[in-house]
């Protein structure tokens, strides 16, 4: 396989810490396998466009909020211009693609195709950025893998059925992030689909903290609140957390609060965080990449998204880890600690599952 040719499509272009850092993972982990991998750049401008530097105020509300989110307009600056960096010096990529029109025109060569992480199977996609992630360009002759895909959803509606089980279609070989997923390709395709961990995992704590970007914190111990939805029970709990650990408050957000943290940070690139991650007491998180790079760095923490649908995958993961203990839902105070010598076994053995499915796909 070494001397075959890999191109994986996934999400590379978000100014989000997790869909970068799985690319860079996904991408990384492939090259076990040759020695000619790179990331399709399909970068549209409907992709570009939803992480704007400051996004327009939707009503008269939101007003007052955009204009206090102006006011770290520098600060967010340099944290975009550190994903740039880090796309550009971390991820190979190939020459760049606007369109879907533009992937059929010319199609990047390649032995086999992958569909990376994420909800790239989501039937409420615009057209163009589904079917480019169906991998509707190129041969029939390449080799077409889904790895860890999303719907992002529990149901496919009625009336998208149809065009994603001829999208999935196209594949030799699928996992699925979601138990819920392998139901999904069962019930519209005549194909097996197997669940496989988020590419973060592919790799270990020792790649992960061999690749963080120092952020020097002081000699004063911190917990870390990795904050990306920000309601206000997660603030909260995050509050509480770190007054019972006795431990600095530490905020990487976008986000406005209401308030106080010792210390919030709003310029941290990706490989930043992951040594605010190594170096953390505590973490708390409502992020699913939250949850990941806590269990990766076993770390003790806490899971605040009382959103039940985008909370799902967290708890999935969790609840494979046996460590549901730690999320705080329903008022509960989740704040039990983990045995990471029963966690992380666990994660290891789905880890190595999950390799098993790419080294058997690419046969």
């Amino acid at each position: 396989m070494r001397g075959k040719r890999i191109r994986l499509i996934t999400f590379h272009t978000p100014k989000n810490y997790g869909a970068v850092l799985q690319a860079y993972s996904l991408m990384t982990f492939l090259m076990n396998y040759s020695d000619d991998v790179k990331l399709i750049d399909f970068n549209t401008p409907h992709l570009r466009a939803l992480y704007p530097l400051n996004k327009k105020p939707a009503s008269a509300k939101a007003i007052p909020f955009y204009l206090l989110n102006r006011l770290y307009t520098g600060k967010k600056k340099r944290k975009y211009e550190k994903f740039d960096r880090f796309v550009t010096q971390n991820l190979e990529l190939t020459k760049r693609y606007e369109s879907l029109d533009d992937l059929r025109a010319d199609p990047p060569d390649a032995d086999c195709y992958v569909t990376g992480s994420d909800q790239v199977f989501n039937p409420n996609r615009i057209a163009e950025e589904r079917e480019a992630f169906f991998l509707n360009f190129g041969g029939d002759e390449i080799k077409r893998i889904a790895y860890a895909a999303s719907f992002g959803t529990k149901t496919i509606p009625e009336e998208k059925k149809a065009a994603t089980a001829a999208g999935l279609s196209r594949f030799q070989a699928i996992s699925v992030r979601e138990e819920s997923g392998v139901a999904i390709v069962e019930s519209l395709t005549d194909k097996n689909a197997v669940e496989t961990l988020d590419p973060v995992f592919l790799e270990d704590k020792a790649f992960w903290s061999g690749a963080a970007e120092p952020r020097p914190m002081g000699s004063e111990p911190y917990l870390l609140y990795y904050r990306l939805m920000g309601g206000k029970e997660s603030d909260e709990a995050a509050r509480l957390a770190a007054k019972k650990h006795n431990l600095r408050l530490v905020v990487v957000t976008d986000g406005f609060m209401k308030w106080h943290a010792d210390t919030v940070l709003r310029d941290v690139g990706p490989l930043e965080l992951l040594d605010l991650y190594k170096n953390a007491g505590y973490v708390v998180t409502d992020s699913f990449h939250g949850v990941a790079f806590s269990l990766i760095f076993e770390k003790q923490f806490l899971f605040t998204d009382h959103n039940p649908e985008l909370a799902e995958r967290a708890l999935n993961l969790m609840e494979r880890a046996h460590c549901a203990q730690c999320a705080c839902l329903n008022g509960g105070t989740g704040d039990e600690k983990i045995d990471y010598s029963e966690v992380s076994p666990r994660i290891a053995a789905l880890a190595a599952q999950s390799k098993r499915f790419v080294e058997e796909a690419l046969l």
